[in-house]
């Protein structure tokens, strides 16, 4: 995850250009004199999430048992049963990662020109968030 980071002038611009962001939810992570950092996260869209915890409550075998290649599985003991559910849970979990650290944004704001070492900052447009 690449931090997004752009440039202000003074210290009231930072603020200036920080508030939209604070308005559409993105929380203050650290604020400095010549910086402020601001972070969103996203866990995902809140359908498939509705969807996931609907097959792992409720993600039987027998419910899908018009499927070609789950025919097999039919007379089968539960325990397929528990391992579908476990299919289930690990995609799920894998789904939040996912989007917890692909889809989380990060933005810096700073007065800054150069970085400890004395290289020029890279800034992003404000258009391209």
């Amino acid at each position: 995850m690449q931090p997004i980071i752009l440039k202000a002038n003074s210290n009231e611009e930072i603020s200036k250009i920080s508030q939209p962001f604070l308005e559409k939810k993105f929380k203050e992570i650290s604020k400095g004199d010549s910086h402020i950092i601001l972070k969103k996260r996203n866990f995902g869209s809140p359908i498939i999430h509705i969807c996931f915890l609907l097959l792992i409550l409720f993600g039987d075998i027998s419910f899908f048992e018009n499927l070609p290649f789950l025919n097999s599985f039919q007379s089968s003991p539960p325990k397929y049963n528990i391992f579908v559910t476990y299919i289930f849970c690990f995609f799920y979990v894998a789904y939040i990662i996912f989007n917890l650290f692909t889809k989380t944004k990060v933005i810096l704001i700073t007065t800054e020109t150069r970085d400890e070492d004395g290289n020029p900052i890279k800034f992003n447009n404000i258009d391209e968030v």
